[in-house]
């Protein structure tokens, strides 16, 4: 089944105006300037879930019906709940109020949209069993409304998912083929199938196993592109394709300390500079090639990719030049996301970035990864027979 990324990208903007005033509800309730550091509509694998939603000091569910039923969780970082606890006078108690007026606030948006009422229900704890819960899943495939605010001068943010119900959702969709529920579990697929690639050529290039992979597809404003990393140091390699899909891609790694990356990938004392660069180059040019082999696959076509590009800088300075490069295309960027974490100190976040000129063919890809494995062979020199 095609899936029209335009029209998701047009309903996406609902999160993204819903995280807003989400936003702007804090800021009347605390006082302190208020602002959304990311929004984005995610389509997750269900299983995956708990993980996507991260740990907590504290997690409020706020469950809601009408129109559109299901539950805000909204999580805070304790010095982001120690402010807002500290700027209302309330104590502990502002958390609930605060997780219900963030939950009103974004639900508004649906209700008017829908020319209809979304009730808001008592907060509640979120524990382990509730976390995920029932959603609005499809084949495997979870729909998140996220955004992430946070205050003037406070370390920490507060993070905002709206889970839908499943029945209501698909009835909030209505008739819209481009939104149904298979279509869009195919681009979970695609994430999915994506991820897979990076963690096994990743292992078969490193040696080590992966022991966690988490995928998921965002649609993100176009002006939130650099909030996807964080300010934390990267090192790896951006590539663009040219082919029947143009994308630019980064593979990068998670420097939790200067010169840990090549330190793991080139083992044995200290390597030099241009050795560590090169084989960082090497191993995001084998894992790019995994990605885009499968989407080469599924076209039955070529997907050429650019010499690497080597980067060392925070997370939001290597995305903030596809932002700029985007924002003369499109309002929203899809985004296929995947972070392999091959030991406890060396992870790899590869991001791509299909043209929102292509987005018909992202949608054949799609389409066609969720209708059957098309994953590619290792090449040769890895381990494979290069099919």
């Amino acid at each position: 089944m095609r899936v029209d990324l335009d029209s998701l990208a047009s309903f996406s903007h609902t999160g993204a105006e819903g995280g807003r005033r989400a936003a702007d509800a804090l800021e009347t309730l605390t006082g302190v300037p208020a602002h959304c550091e990311l929004s984005r509509t995610t389509l997750v694998d269900a299983d995956g879930l708990s993980a996507f939603l991260g740990d907590a000091s504290t997690r409020i569910a706020v469950p809601f019906d009408g129109v559109l039923a299901g539950r805000a969780l909204v999580s805070f970082d304790e010095p982001f709940a120690a402010r807002v606890a500290e700027e209302t006078g309330m104590g502990g108690g502002a958390l609930p109020e605060v997780a219900n007026i963030l939950t009103s606030g974004f639900v508004d948006g649906w209700a008017e949209e829908a020319d209809d009422t979304i009730d808001i229900q008592p907060p509640e704890p979120a524990d382990d069993e509730s976390l995920v819960g029932d959603v609005a899943v499809a084949d495997g495939a979870a729909f998140v409304f996220e955004s992430r605010i946070g205050l003037a001068g406070v370390d920490g943010v507060c993070r905002f998912a709206v889970l839908p119900a499943p029945e209501e959702f698909v009835d909030y969709l209505g008739d819209n083929d481009a939104l149904s529920p298979d279509a869009l579990a195919s681009y979970a697929q695609l994430t999915a199938q994506s991820a897979d690639a990076v963690a096994d050529h990743l292992g078969a290039m490193t040696g080590i196993d992966p022991n966690a992979v988490e995928s998921h597809f965002d649609f993100v404003p176009v002006e939130d592109v650099p909030s996807l990393l964080d300010d934390a140091a990267y090192e790896g390699a951006v590539f663009e394709t040219d082919g029947p899909v143009s994308t630019v891609l980064a593979v990068l790694f998670d420097e939790s300390e200067a010169g840990a990356v090549a330190d793991a990938l080139v083992p044995g004392g200290d390597p030099d500079a241009d050795l560590a660069e090169s084989a960082i180059a090497e191993l995001g040019n084998v894992t790019a090639s995994g990605v885009l082999d499968g989407w080469a696959n599924a076209l039955d076509t070529t997907i050429d990719i650019s010499t690497p590009s080597h980067v060392h800088d925070d997370g939001r300075a290597v995305l903030d030049t596809v932002a700029a490069a985007y924002g003369r295309h499109a309002d929203t960027v899809a985004v296929v996301d995947a972070t392999v974490a091959l030991s406890d100190d060396l992870t790899c976040r590869v991001c791509a970035f299909p043209s929102p000129e292509d987005a018909d063919t992202v949608a054949e890809i799609a389409g066609t990864l969720s209708a059957g494995d098309t994953d590619p062979d290792f090449p040769p020199e890895y381990g494979g027979d290069g099919a």
